[in-house]
């Protein structure tokens, strides 16, 4: 019995180095993230907050001309006092008012690699039978809120949630 557990143990973390080989981990300021190696690193920035976006292969466009993607925005506080609680309800009241057909999914709690974490669900239709869907990820440090955000389509979010969940989920500020 103990050698079958020692043997499901050398599996387990050889079938883990495995994966971890066809990820790329971009380091930059003071946070890292990981992403698999067809997805890409992009220079554009849609936003000048927006310190890193992801695109999922090319191939994710070919049916709905959308490519799923996470971006990384950062806001600087300027000395405010949030707690993790408040700047997540606030963030929730802006996509409500600024995109009034948003549908709050999901409203939660989670850690990231053990940050305390808010994490929200929401789609909305921005017309032109485009339907969204997020998963958004706050934390707060040292006076920044970091916001994880994955975008996708309706219809293809189940397609890439567990990618972009273990890509979020990779996220971690440098020690």
């Amino acid at each position: 019995m103990k050698n079958n557990l020692i043997i499901l143990f050398v599996l387990f973390n050889s079938t883990m180095l495995f994966a971890q080989n066809d990820w790329q981990t971009l380091e930059k300021d003071n946070f890292a993230i990981s992403y698999p190696k067809d997805w890409v690193s992009s220079d554009q920035k849609p936003q000048p907050t927006i310190a890193i976006l992801l695109l999922s292969d090319e191939e994710s466009q070919k049916t709905d001309q959308f490519r799923e993607n996470i971006n990384l925005n950062l806001e600087d506080l300027k000395g405010q006092t949030l707690s993790l609680d408040e700047y997540a309800k606030i963030s929730i009241d802006q996509i409500k008012n600024q995109i009034p057909n948003a549908e709050i999914l999901s409203n939660g709690t989670t850690k990231i690699n053990g940050w305390e974490a808010k994490s929200v669900v929401w789609h909305a239709d921005f017309g032109n039978n485009m339907t969204l869907k997020f998963k958004q990820v706050f934390l707060l440090n040292n006076g920044i809120a970091y916001v994880l955000t994955y975008s996708s389509t309706k219809t293809e979010y189940d397609d890439y949630f567990e990618v972009a969940d273990k890509i979020i989920n990779s996220f971690n500020f440098a020690k």
